[in-house]
């Protein structure tokens, strides 16, 4: 029952924060008749509210949310991401790995090519910086995981074990990952891992169009605001 309440609010996007009972049925893919039983409860605990005929998520749920560790760690990225989103107008990202995807945790739009990530949405980490740049310090090698293929979103993306293995192999040696027309056509990115007490915990990258060049005088922005999220962290943890 609880699987199924997720299904239905996992339906709401930022998009379409509000929905009808049918809408939601046909995105969760569950039968109208469930669905409507679900959001009855869902209601009943403040996790969803009703306006007229359409859904939308309830406060309850921004108050549980907000306690939530990626809060914090959102928080003290943002002051860095707004330095390096002014010194380059093209989109910031702020993302965790979680599983195969990377869920984005923050994102300053910049720059005329459009970006796939959005704020609490996913992408496969292995066809983005931010998710290349955290697999390559995973305990677990997911370039040797037969349980999960490598789906391809365009025609650059790394779809082959070995390819993958060998390019997290040069993320380690360089200290940040590359993108190139891997996660959308046109767009390439550069990213970085954010290390507190010498554990990735999530990685920041900046998207730009891919006819800009290699995007190498990113690095050391990017590499320094790392850094200083990482110490900032530190600080707030050490301080708990």
């Amino acid at each position: 029952m609880l699987g199924r309440a997720f299904e239905i609010l996992g339906v709401f996007t930022q998009s379409r924060r509000s929905m009808t009972l049918s809408e939601l049925a046909r995105g969760s893919g569950l039968p109208k008749s469930t669905t409507h039983r679900l959001l009855a409860m869902l209601q009943e605990v403040g996790a969803v509210e009703r306006i007229d005929d359409r859904y939308q998520v309830g406060l309850r749920l921004f108050s549980v949310g907000i306690c939530s560790a990626e809060v914090e760690l959102r928080d003290a990225a943002l002051p860095f991401l707004e330095r390096i989103h002014r010194a380059t107008r093209q989109t910031v990202n702020l993302a965790v790995l979680r599983g195969h995807d990377v869920v984005y945790l923050a994102k300053m739009s910049g720059g005329a090519t459009p970006t796939p990530a959005s704020v609490g949405g996913r992408l496969p980490a292995h066809a983005t910086a931010v998710g290349k740049a955290l697999l390559a310090h995973a305990s677990v090698d997911p370039a040797r995981s037969r349980s999960h293929p490598l789906v391809p979103r365009t025609p650059a993306t790394i779809v082959r074990p070995d390819d993958l293995h060998a390019c997290l192999e040069g993320v380690r040696l360089r200290g940040h990952a590359i993108d190139r027309e891997e996660a959308a056509k046109g767009l390439a990115c550069i990213g970085v891992p954010v290390l507190v007490g010498g554990k990735t915990i999530a990685a920041i990258s900046v998207a730009f169009p891919s006819g800009y060049g290699s995007g190498e005088q990113l690095v050391s922005p990017l590499r320094e605001a790392s850094a200083a999220i990482g110490r900032s962290l530190g600080v707030r943890y050490a301080s708990a």
